[in-house]
């Protein structure tokens, strides 16, 4: 009930909303435009049809192995998981955040990716092409 008057709100008054969640059903439902973090970084972005339907950086596609599906995930079936833990933010962090957890690491991701911009309000920050 709060996130349809949000917005119903977000709509009456022309206004932006920012919502930050862990909770990917609300993102697939409510939002426009979506921005993944990690480690305190933003890591993709891009529209939320895009982002779900092409995940582009390892940690997104991880956390959308983990969603259940309606209608495809059978019951009982066990739902993916992110391997390792997140890393200390305490300090200075060096090169790719996710590269400790992520299956397609290698030596170049000690370095800190850029962030790739492949069209308007879609990117992703990673050495993986595209």
């Amino acid at each position: 009930q709060i996130l349809l008057l949000l917005r119903d709100l977000q709509r009456e008054f022309e206004m932006g909303l920012l919502l930050i969640t862990h909770d990917l059903g609300i993102v697939a439902r409510i939002a426009d435009h979506v921005a993944v973090m990690y480690a305190g970084q933003i890591v993709e972005t891009g529209s939320a049809s895009a982002l779900f339907g092409r995940p582009l950086h390892p940690y997104t596609q991880g956390l959308l192995a983990c969603v259940p599906v309606p209608g495809k995930t059978p019951r009982g079936v066990p739902l993916g998981s992110i391997l390792g833990i997140v890393p200390s933010l305490v300090g200075d962090l060096s090169g790719c955040s996710f590269r400790a957890r992520c299956g397609f690491a290698m030596p170049e991701c000690a370095r800190d990716p850029a962030f790739v911009t492949l069209e308007e309000r879609r990117g992703y920050r990673c050495l993986l092409p595209q």
